[in-house]
């Protein structure tokens, strides 16, 4: 095995669960807000909501949402990560999670993102699956830039593990194969390389499926809207 020097990182960030509830938190406080200013316009200034620019509304929705998150996340106390490499471990801790992860049970190491955040996540042959979220961006304001440079590190002091042990993907779906240091998705060597769906699809397929989905969303949210509009007007 690959000799790898027993190292200590810590770093602020959320895990998968956290971030998901964070997303989630937002819906009623954007629903209570867009309420709010209905009930504003159409009964203290008897505006007539039917005359409301669409475009308007998406900038409030917009607006909310960052606003909203950036809120939470200053309402989480508790983000530290605690990741210990020792020679053929890693040691992972976060909140009154801890996991003990044989370096030689990781089956896939997915080290995404841009440069503005980080989602690296480990899964093991046991089940075992570490999901780290770290970034400074408008949509993920839980972290700082030097804890986007820790995450790098431990990357960086794994690779030479990862280069003996692993394959990484060829991803077609990323227009930008190298936003950051060692970005990629890393299959042991003793699993065949296989590609789910969005992995197979071009950086202009993926922009249109995320923008298109975006764009349901939005006219989605906004025909409930002026749906409850018109008949309560």
């Amino acid at each position: 095995m690959t000799a790898i020097k027993e190292k200590e990182f810590r770093f602020q960030g959320l895990d998968l669960r956290t971030e998901m509830w964070l997303g989630l938190a937002i819906l009623p406080i954007l629903v209570t807000v867009l309420a709010g200013l209905f009930y504003l316009l159409k009964t203290v200034l008897s505006f007539n909501l039917l005359k409301i620019p669409r475009g308007l509304i998406v900038v409030v929705v917009l607006g909310t949402s960052l606003f909203s998150i950036h809120w939470l996340a200053k309402l989480i106390r508790d983000k530290t990560w605690i990741v210990r490499v020792t020679a053929d471990r890693l040691l992972i801790r976060f909140r009154r999670r801890q996991f003990d992860i044989p370096l030689d049970s990781i089956r896939e190491i997915k080290n995404l993102g841009s440069t503005e955040h980080r989602y690296l996540s480990f899964f093991t042959t046991d089940g075992q699956t570490v999901r780290i979220r770290v970034g400074n961006g408008a949509m993920t304001p839980f972290s700082k830039k030097e804890d986007i440079q820790t995450v790098d590190d431990l990357i960086t002091h794994l690779k030479p593990y990862m280069d003996k042990y692993f394959n990484k993907k060829e991803l077609r779906n990323k227009i930008n194969q190298y936003p950051f240091p060692h970005c990629g998705v890393y299959i042991v060597k003793s699993e065949p390389l296989t590609y789910r769906w969005i992995e197979k699809l071009t950086p202009g397929q993926v922009i249109l499926l995320i923008f298109g989905g975006g764009v349901a969303f939005i006219v989605l949210l906004l025909q409930v809207l002026f749906y409850y509009i018109d008949h309560k007007s």
